[in-house]
Parts: structure tokens; sequence; C-alpha cells
């Protein structure tokens, strides 16, 4: 599914005005562009390995392969801002691939100056919504235990979620065929043993 139009904006904490569209063919350069703007932790908290001396042609192929993969067995959105001469700034990128019929993996990257305006909670939000139209019934994930911030994403999602803790890292399942009550806050237990 690709459209020039953006599929939702808002305003970050910060005040910007954050434009979420869904990943383009033709993104490879702004997904290379985010990893470039991720700190060393960051990049080890998203791909739960150290990740700082990856080849430059490694780092185009696998972005390439991301952008171009086929969105009927793997979906993105990104978040982008215009800057004073109107030139889309990539902010982050989030996305499901199909593992099963009924379920799909997620990963989501934000730069490091974007982190913490509640953007990647946006971004997850709308990434389930579109995989709840695509009939996915649960999406999962592979966290770092050492990663607190993206509980605090899950956390905040309208759906069951559940968190199987294995060592180092957590297990993470969300179940888009059940809503969460509004009014339970923070899911209990997913933040369990983080504070």
């Amino acid at each position: 599914m690709q459209t020039k139009k953006p599929l939702y904006r808002f305003l970050a904490k910060n005040g910007q005005l954050i434009w979420i569209r869904p990943l383009r063919a033709n993104d490879t350069p702004v997904l290379v562009d985010i990893f470039e703007h991720m700190s060393s932790e960051s990049r080890y908290h998203r791909f739960q390995q150290t990740v700082d001396h990856v080849p430059e042609q490694r780092i185009w192929r696998e972005a390439e392969q991301i952008a171009t993969a086929d969105p009927q067995r793997n979906y993105g959105l990104l978040a982008t801002y215009l800057d004073e001469t109107d030139k889309e700034i990539p902010i982050g990128a989030v996305r499901w691939v199909a593992i099963s019929e009924n379920e799909a993996e997620v990963a989501i990257s934000i730069r490091d100056d974007f982190q913490g305006l509640s953007i990647g909670t946006k971004m997850m939000q709308l990434l389930a919504e579109e995989a709840r139209e695509h009939g996915f019934e649960r999406l999962s994930a592979n966290i770092d235990n050492d990663n607190p911030a993206i509980l605090h994403v899950f956390a905040r999602l309208p759906y069951e979620v559940l968190r199987v803790p294995d060592g180092h890292s957590s297990d993470i399942f969300i179940f888009l065929t059940q809503p969460r009550d509004p009014d339970q806050g923070h899911v209990d237990g997913l933040l369990a043993g983080f504070f």
C-alpha cells in the first residue's frame, strides 16, 4: 500500500508536527538515515547486538530489503517532520513481518533526538491497527530487558499484552483480538522487574 498522503499527523510532546506514512520502495536512504542517527545504545536495544562496525554496504543492502519487501508480508510506517525548506526529515520506522497466517513480528527504530516524545507509541498503535486490518490476530517481538522504554510503548497499546521474560530478553505478545480495558492503566506486570 503506497500513498503520497500521510497516514496520520500529530504534535509530539516537543510541539513538532509529525507525519506518519507508509514505507515506500524508494525509502532506502531514509532508513539508512534513521540508523545513522541512532546511538550505539539505541542500536544495541533494537538489534540486541553491537552493530557499530557494520560495513556501509551491508547497511544499505538491508535497508533496501526492508524498503522493497512484499507489502502483503511486510508492512512499515515512517515518521517524519518537514524542515524549514519543507524537506522530509526521517525520525523513525516501525514495521511488521508476517511469521504465520495469524501472527506478525514487529520492530521499531526511533532516532535518539526524537525518543521520549510518544512518537514510537503512536507509530506502534497505528501499526497494530494496520496489522489487525490485514487479518493478524497477534503481534510479537523479542526485546532487550535493559530497554524499559519499549515496554512503555507496548504498555500503552489498547490491546492485551503478555511479557514472557527469558534471561536477558523478553518475548512480547500483543493480542489484537483482545482490547484492553482503558481503565486498567498500564498492563499489569509488563513493567515488573524494571524499576
